[in-house]
């Protein structure tokens, strides 16, 4: 027996090349990523306080009405412009998290999905500790204050960040 020309012993076999897995689609980091989105669009659309804000319109704030009252501020801070950006920043990141859940359907490999999945809600995560930092001048609540005052749009806002992450490492994890 030869190979590539030389002689081989006769107990000596060269070992079968490895077996590779068959390429899945990945239900659970799809799901992840696709709830991940939804509540990074919706944190947009429901009250994230249950009390109004200072200075802002009567009724409580949506993630919407808390972005034009800070972009509608004669000379905003740069604190202020980045909390600005980090609420619009996880409604678009939703929208990415939902494409990049639907993808993770597709027989292809994760890995790369998961990567852009898991930049995009480190961002949202970022975005939104960003926002939680600088409540007192945002919201003009403290942070403890915030967090007591509360309504589902902030904890959508928090919570789409760490879901995002979960189904980023899911789908990084099985590839």
């Amino acid at each position: 027996m030869s190979q590539l020309g030389r002689a081989v012993p006769p107990g000596l076999m060269t070992a079968p090349p490895p077996a590779t897995r068959p390429v899945r689609a990945d239900p659970i980091a799809a799901v992840l990523l696709l709830i991940a989105g939804a509540l990074g669009i919706w944190q947009l659309l429901v009250p994230w306080l249950s009390v109004p804000v200072v200075g802002g319109s009567a009724g409580t704030p949506t993630g919407w009405q808390i972005c034009r009252t800070l972009r509608a501020l004669p000379a905003p801070s740069p604190e202020v412009g980045w909390a600005t950006l980090a609420v619009l920043g996880a409604a678009v990141g939703g929208g990415a998290l939902i494409v990049l859940g639907l993808a993770m359907m597709a027989p292809i490999s994760h890995r790369p999905l998961g990567a852009a999945a898991l930049l995009i809600s480190l961002l949202s995560l970022a975005g939104a500790l960003w926002v939680a930092v600088h409540a007192r001048l945002i919201v003009d609540v403290g942070l403890f204050g915030l967090f007591g005052q509360a309504s589902a749009g902030w904890y959508l806002f928090l919570g789409s960040g760490a879901l995002g992450i979960a189904g980023a490492w899911k789908a990084l994890s099985t590839g």
